[in-house]
């Protein structure tokens, strides 16, 4: 009697519990415990859709913030080249100005340094002293470096003579000689001075450049060039006479003495000039002349 009695309750509380779970919500019943597998699905499937979503919003903004990198590195890169174009513009121009004034002012050399002192000396010599200098013509090379490449001359130690070595030219001819090799690019000469076989002087070179006729001596020494007419290179009397006034007032200007007067021949054994070279007591006469003008 009891065992049955207590049988009738365990199937009264089964039908209990089988009816409320008819009665609870499809919500409540899918996630009791009496399915482990669709409440793991239901637990899985909340879990996957909540990142899914995240990576939904989050998409567009990756790429965006991609573009917006590369257009700066674009905008950076374009900056840096048009930096790099207007500093090499600059750098041309710079250096442009630069050589055009250089030029300038190799041209203008003789004329800017005649301004300095008075426009009439040169370098260090007394206006005075450059007054009295012989008459001459100054008709000056252009600058070049086969000719006049315009480079200051230093201190002045010796006064050289030259011969032409073409026979019957005259001053001038000597002078365009000079002057063509500019164009022909022959070889490198000038001289300071051309005297002609009738005595004409001509200043080709300023005195404070350098001229090309001495290799070794360019840089401290004047250069006087004589035509002549005989084939073994004796001057005119003419020629010799201009030559004697000019090496006078050179010694003078310069504060040098006769024995710094010097032959081509005596700077490398170039037989020039040809006549002083095969008559030494010609040039010893020469000197001695030279002394005598400027003790007057």
């Amino acid at each position: 009697m009891t065992g049955r009695h207590s049988d009738t309750g365990r199937d009264g509380q089964d039908e209990l519990d089988l009816s409320l779970m008819f009665l609870q919500p499809r919500r409540e019943r899918g996630t009791s415990g009496n399915n482990p597998k669709r409440e793991n699905a239901a637990r899985g499937g909340n879990r996957g859709a909540q990142p899914a979503r995240r990576r939904h919003s989050a998409a567009p903004a990756r790429p965006r913030r991609l573009r917006r990198r590369r257009i700066k590195r674009l905008l950076l890169w374009a900056a840096a080249l048009l930096a790099v174009i207007c500093l090499a513009m600059a750098a041309g121009r710079l250096l442009g100005g630069i050589r055009a004034a250089s030029r300038m002012e190799r041209e203008d050399l003789p004329e800017i340094l005649a301004q300095s002192v008075g426009g009439l000396s040169t370098q260090d010599i007394p206006q005075e002293i450059y007054d009295r200098h012989p008459q001459w013509t100054e008709d000056y090379l252009t600058v070049s470096e086969y000719a006049r490449p315009g480079t200051p001359l230093g201190r002045v130690k010796n006064i050289f003579v030259h011969y032409t070595a073409n026979p019957g030219t005259s001053a001038s001819q000597n002078r365009s000689y000079f002057e063509q090799l500019k164009d022909t690019h022959e070889r490198a000469a000038s001289a300071h001075f051309i005297i002609g076989y009738e005595g004409e002087i001509l200043l080709v070179v300023p005195l404070e450049e350098m001229a090309y006729a001495v290799k070794t001596r360019n840089e401290d020494s004047i250069s006087v060039e004589c035509c002549y007419k005989a084939k073994d290179g004796q001057f005119t009397q003419e020629t010799y006479d201009s030559l004697i006034d000019l090496l006078a007032w050179l010694l003078e200007a310069y504060d040098l003495s006769p024995e710094d007067i010097l032959r081509h021949y005596d700077c490398g054994g170039k037989k020039c000039p040809l006549y002083y070279v095969d008559h030494e007591d010609a040039w010893r006469i020469l000197k001695q002349d030279v002394s005598q003008r400027l003790s007057r």
